[in-house]
């Protein structure tokens, strides 16, 4: 929730699809050998350029993955030659990154990478450091998977009080929280994640990297006393098996003797089918193949149509086959800005984003002659789209796998942006320039003008998709979990609400952010039992001086105390009223605690909170922001984190089945960059199905203790505001205040005769008795809200 902490999106990723090799066989092991070694010593002169060579030279010698940490400027050269380009890619992503992974060319292959900011420089102490992030294809298996290399501070836990002592601490404790939660995003995709680094910190004091992530065990390949770590996480259907570990020991050890102060560490894994029945060191692992059920010859109904994003409704569907539209009719397809394709293709589309397990973003359609010179008339006909490049490889897979001819195609200047290029084969209405694609396509090319091979995978045979669409068993090149999918939303409008602490702290312009669609707003209060964000009370200020409902969250620091004071510390530094959101729990970090831990730590963390809120006079149940699954609730909703450009539906922690909010951009990715009157900033969308009263504080006023009328009306009432809204004489709206007086006094928020109008009225703070009418209301509330918005705070 905080920037400092949701600095990655990578979690994000979709789970993958189990996709087999070239000729068509399931995936066997391959093994791959893990090395971390930590190159510098202390002090800075104690190991020579020489040494340091050595010592380079003998990890590339043994590794296949090499995470290497304190590479400073000095060291670079020396990285070049003990892991020649012509062998080896190293990885660094920032100038200033220490910490880069060395990957074997012959065996992996980059899809992405990244690094994440963990700690910045600190005088005395180190420079700035980085998690570094490759996600790698294994080219043996052809499937992806995640890599990460860290070092964290030094001296927190050294059981020596130094004068930074705390700072060290601190620090340590910051870096720790944000990698937790890069790791459970990762995790989160679907895809094996490996790691490892100076944690400098003992595994016998704490898993660092935790016990489970995001519900999957954590396997570590180092002894107790080891602050060096190699660790592995399943995926959904591949997975590790640590065959052995090697430590090469440091400078004060032998056996072979290392010139670093550091012992490097060697795990030996295997990567394959998670069904693989692990084997001697050095078998072959057995894979179990699962033999898909009959195809049946009666054809199915068209899928359900894709929701669309915006106001225009679904197309309705017939409900037989030989009812469906013809083949070359035309309709739109695409969860942003819909493209125009005949139902064919339509049908193709949707049966690949129901194996990608996310909506397709269509950046060019069908039927668009001379729409666009660069595709020399590929889309005048039918059955040609470009997709966003995002996860190419996967669309490309599943694209071929279903009956398209398709590729990805690079950014080329002046000519075309990064993008995924489909044509059906078989299709009967493509173009020439199409057609003639397609026959590159079975001659093993690229299709463009350069007639290059294609070497990325392809299906033998070839498939051709068949409309109406048929049933088919479950491929190989497609994943089977036995789970029903959760239904995620897109979200209905551009943004509902927004979050913010003080690193957004310029100026800002609410009014601005109001007209462009912002209806909430949450602000960032405390962190743990010592902080407190030092903006909070500015921004609560300017919030209800506009009238928009404000929120406070708390981050919570599970492994610093007990949960109950962290609780009592959120309240005693929060403002917090009647009409207010629900107050926010966000726990991102796990801090090496069990998820069963951090489970009862939550719950205590509601109750106090609930408890008292509720001796103030109010009703509220506390919304959990979080990745991590739980083993209870509580009666919370659930607020979650995916961003996402073609809004890809976030993973639902356990127990919940559905999110009520979803933080669907963080100003960097997903569909909002900048939010008009503060800019780049996080934000979220309600789920269409619960109201915002829902996500609103109550107070505990008896329902038949009626509001006396205003004599200060300032506007007349509109016509169609129903009796129950406002129960005044006079035709007026909102600004009825609720006090027994006819001028309301300015008495404290917690007292529920008193409370400010803005966020105790009816028409946005419906009683329980009202909910069956809400739907009817909803209408008032809308005319009401430009009243409210005028009145000053009290």
């Amino acid at each position: 929730m905080d920037s400092t902490t949701l600095t990655d999106v990578l979690e994000g990723l979709p789970s993958p699809v189990t996709l087999a090799p070239g000729n068509g066989a399931r995936p066997s092991a391959t093994p791959i050998r893990v090395v971390t070694a930590n190159v510098q010593s202390f002090p800075d002169n104690a190991l020579t350029l020489a040494e340091a060579q050595e010592d380079l030279t003998r990890n590339a010698s043994v590794g296949d993955l090499v995470l290497l940490q304190e590479i400073a400027d000095r060291y670079r050269p020396l990285v070049q030659q003990a892991f020649p380009p012509a062998e080896w890619f190293v990885f660094y992503g920032r100038r200033d990154n220490t910490t880069p992974i060395a990957c074997r060319r012959s065996q992996f292959s980059k899809v992405a990478g990244r690094v994440q900011l963990l700690h910045n420089a600190v005088a005395g102490l180190h420079t700035r450091r980085y998690c570094t992030h490759l996600r790698l294809t294994s080219d043996a298996l052809g499937r992806d998977f995640h890599v990460t290399n860290v070092h964290l501070v030094a001296g927190a836990f050294n059981n020596v009080q130094e004068p930074d002592q705390a700072v060290r601490l601190q620090e340590w404790n910051e870096a720790i929280a944000k990698h937790q939660l890069f790791l459970a995003r990762l995790v989160a995709s679907g895809l094996p994640v490996m790691g490892g680094g100076d944690y400098n910190r003992q595994l016998r004091q704490s898993r660092s990297a935790g016990e489970r992530i995001a519900g999957k065990p954590v396997t570590y390949a180092v002894g107790p006393n080891s602050i060096d770590l190699i660790w592995f996480v399943d995926g959904d259907d591949l997975g590790w098996s640590v065959r052995s570990t090697k430590i090469f020991q440091g400078r004060d050890g032998q056996n072979p003797r290392r010139h670093s102060d550091h012992a490097a560490r060697l795990a030996n894994a295997v990567l394959g089918p998670v069904s693989a029945t692990p084997q001697a060191p050095g078998a072959s692992l057995p894979v179990k193949v699962t033999v898909p059920p009959p195809r049946s010859k009666k054809p199915r109904p068209r899928p359900p149509v894709q929701a669309q994003v915006g106001p225009k409704p679904p197309v309705a569907v017939p409900p037989h086959p030989q009812d469906l539209p013809g083949p070359f009719e035309l309709t739109t397809f695409g969860d942003r800005s819909p493209k125009k394709v005949d139902w064919k293709t339509r049908a193709a589309l949707e049966e690949a984003q129901r194996r990608l397990g996310y909506p397709l973003t269509i950046v060019q359609g069908s039927y668009n002659a001379g729409g666009v010179s660069q595709s020399a008339g590929t889309h005048d006909g039918g059955g040609a789209v470009d997709l966003l490049p995002w996860d190419w490889r996967r669309k490309v897979r599943v694209l071929r796998s279903i009956g398209f001819a398709a590729w990805h195609r690079p950014t080329i200047r002046g000519l075309w942006n990064e993008h995924v290029h489909a044509v059906m084969i078989d299709h009967g209405r493509l173009s020439p320039s199409a057609a003639r694609q397609v026959v590159a396509y079975r001659a093993g090319r690229d299709g463009l003008v350069s007639n290059r091979p294609d070497d990325f995978w392809r299906p033998d045979p070839i498939p051709v998709f068949s409309y109406p669409p048929t049933p088919s068993a479950v491929s190989v090149g497609e994943r089977s979990t036995g789970e029903a999918p959760v239904a995620a939303f897109p979200p209905r409008r551009s943004l509902d609400g927004i979050d913010t602490s003080h690193h957004q702290d310029g100026r800002i312009d609410i009014r601005a952010a109001q007209a462009a669609g912002v209806r909430w707003w949450y602000l960032k209060a405390t962190e743990g039992t010592t902080v407190v964000d030092r903006i909070y009370r500015k921004r609560v200020r300017q919030a209800r001086a506009a009238g928009i409902p404000v929120g406070a969250y708390h981050f919570a620091r599970p492994d610093r105390g007990d949960a109950a004071e962290e609780a009592r510390f959120f309240l005693k530094n929060c403002d917090i009223r009647a009409g207010d959101m629900l107050p926010m729990l966000d726990l991102e970090s796990l801090e090496g605690m069990s998820l069963a831990a951090v489970t009862r730590w939550t719950g205590n963390w509601v109750a106090t909170v609930t408890n008292e809120l509720g001796r103030r006079g109010l009703t509220a149940r506390p919304i959990i922001y979080t990745p991590f699954d739980l083993g209870n609730g509580f009666g919370c909703l659930l607020w979650v984190a995916r961003y996402s450009d073609d809004f890809r539906p976030p993973r639902i922690p356990k127990p919940w089945t559905r999110a009520a909010i979803w933080q669907h951009s963080d100003g960097r990715f997903g569909p909002i960059k900048r939010v008009p009157g503060f800019g780049p900033v996080d934000v979220n969308a309600v789920h269409p199905d619960i109201p915002l009263s829902a996500l609103r504080i109550r107070s505990t006023r008896p329902a038949s203790v009626p509001a006396p009328p205003a004599p200060h009306a300032v506007a007349p009432a509109p016509a169609p505001a129903p009796a129950p809204v406002v129960p005044a004489p006079a035709p007026v709206p909102a600004p009825v205040v609720p006090a027994p007086a006819p001028v309301p006094a300015p008495a404290p928020a917690p007292v529920p005769t008193s409370a400010p109008a803005p966020v105790t009225s009816a028409a946005t703070d419906e009683p329980t008795d009202l909910e069956a009418v809400r739907h009817r209301l909803q209408e008032a509330v809308t005319s009401l809200q430009a009243a409210l918005d005028s009145l000053p705070e009290r």
